[in-house]
């Protein structure tokens, strides 16, 4: 079968080398997908077989044996939620004399009167707390921690980035799993204060919650590399340094340490009913600015620690993995691809042989479909216990999701190369305005976008391809690429709309 292709390719090659050039786009689109499809549907046989025997508890120690622990707290112009990460941190329920706070403020606005103002009460009420300002922004979150980490009364550093609000119980459900002394790092998951207030932070709220619920707890029950993800985790502070410290050289420093822990035999933890709730971005922009920076950082990872990972002395088995989770991001690139080609293959596909062969033997692509619904239908048993809400939260969540995730890749990709061949790097800060209630409005406060990126003008271009390509898909009477453009001119045109969204 794989002669016979290569054999028609060829042919179709000397007679065309335009048709060729799409046939290879599209080809290569659907082979990226499919290795993509291949691994999620690995880790999502490992969670469908053994997640429901599968449990952890954590240590739970007498009143004078806790552990010592510093809570750190990164922040730079959190104007509006500083204060609320240092209650909640200051009302973690864990022994006084065990408890040190740190606020690492790189802010340049009115952030540090507030961080000042706070701690400065909660200490009368005989909570260690210390704040931590720097005048300059060297190696930006990385370059706070790795400043503030070495001064750490602790033996033990938990982090919250500043739009957390941990539960009073988190320390106590999480600390007594450093019992173990392999254990360098304990991550918990991401919970979200604002889910319901718009259809963007529905969406998001399931994005993550499908790496939390579904990847990454399949990846703790098969002992494969896990992820540390910057916030709402506790470190070692041995194993920070072990490991080699916090590095500003990407601008994923949680991503960079955590592989390299893993590569010195140092296990991660993590349990998915220790949850700390975080705000969502509210904003298309602000959202944006949050995925191109974790994206670019992927880039950066992947020229980093790639090969130092596949040369580790870990399993076969958990090198691939490994691989796969730093190259996942490589889906962004099959689905644009496939996406820019589908609209000229079916303007090819009448009566063309090579072309009909190539969509019937790379069809097996469309396993793909299958993951996001299956992936969401597990996570809604978290949102709703009942069978008919379930459904209902479903039918409300999945298409704001879809539409997401199908109008993203373009922007995404943009940062995974900036962040592949570009050594600068700039920490494009999350804006958040403590925006938990449909009554709070982010509108005309201080970190509210005021400018959009020149990229985005791209993404209208393509909102109007893909709506050619429905009128193609209805006027050729090619009804199979239909929903495909369909979904892509919705995603497109919702990620540019909303990106202009001011009032």
């Amino acid at each position: 079968m794989l002669a016979e292709l290569i054999s028609y390719l060829t042919t179709y090659f000397e007679a065309s080398i335009g048709q060729f050039i799409i046939l290879t786009l599209y080809i290569t689109g659907a082979v990226l997908i499919t290795i993509y499809s291949v691994g999620q549907f690995h880790l999502l046989f490992i969670y469908l077989k053994k997640n429901a025997a599968y449990s952890r508890k954590a240590k739970v120690y007498k009143d004078d044996e806790w552990p010592y622990v510093t809570v750190q707290l990164p922040m730079f112009n959190e104007l509006y939620v500083a204060e609320h990460v240092i209650d909640a941190c200051a009302k973690l329920d864990y022994p006084l004399n065990k408890l040190e706070i740190q606020v690492l403020d790189d802010s340049t606005d009115e952030t540090l009167e507030i961080v000042n103002k706070s701690a400065s009460a909660w200490r009368q009420k005989g909570v260690d707390i210390a704040v931590i300002h720097r005048e300059n922004r060297n190696g930006f979150k990385a370059g706070a921690l790795a400043e503030a980490t070495p001064i750490a009364k602790g033996d033990f550093i938990a982090i919250f980035d500043a739009d957390f609000r941990p539960y009073p119980d988190f320390l106590k459900k999480t600390i007594g799993y450093f019992e173990d002394p392999e254990v360098g790092v304990v991550q918990g998951r991401w919970g979200h204060l604002n889910r319901n207030y718009s259809l963007l932070t529905r969406a998001q709220s399931l994005l993550h919650d499908a790496f939390f619920i579904v990847e990454q707890q399949a990846r703790e029950i098969a002992g494969y590399f896990l992820r540390f993800n910057g916030s709402a985790g506790i470190w070692r502070k041995s194993c920070i340094a072990d490991a080699g410290g916090w590095s500003g050289e990407t601008l994923s420093e949680d991503y960079d340490l955590c592989l390299r822990a893993q590569m010195k035999k140092w296990k991660i933890i993590y349990d998915v009913n220790v949850e700390a709730p975080a705000e969502l971005p509210v904003t298309m922009t602000d959202f944006k600015a949050q995925q191109y920076r974790w994206t670019k950082g992927r880039g950066q990872i992947i020229k980093k620690l790639l090969i130092p990972v596949l040369k580790s002395d870990a399993s076969t088995i958990v090198k691939i993995h490994a691989m796969f989770d730093m190259l996942n991001v490589l889906i962004l690139v099959g689905i644009f691809l496939l996406a820019i080609a589908s609209i000229p293959i079916v303007m090819m596909l009448p009566g063309n042989e090579v072309v009909q062969r190539v969509l019937l033997y790379f069809s097996i692509s469309l396993i793909n479909v299958l993951l996001a619904p299956w992936y969401s239908w597990l996570v809604m048993k978290y949102y709703e216990t009942s069978l008919l809400m379930r459904l209902k939260e479903m039918v409300i969540t999945f298409l704001p999701f879809a539409i997401l995730i199908i109008g993203s890749p373009f922007f995404l990709l943009v940062s995974l190369f900036d962040g592949f061949f570009n050594k600068k790097s700039h920490f494009h800060r999350t804006s958040k305005y403590n925006a938990i209630h449909k009554e709070i409005t982010w509108k005309d406060k201080l970190y509210s976008p005021k400018d959009v990126s020149g990229f985005t003008w791209f993404e209208a271009i393509l909102a109007a391809f893909f709506a050619f390509g429905v009128i193609v898909d209805i006027g050729m009477k090619s009804l199979g690429f239909l929903p495909f453009h369909i979904t892509l001119f919705l995603g497109y045109s919702f990620v540019f709309v909303q990106s202009f969204r001011r009032a």
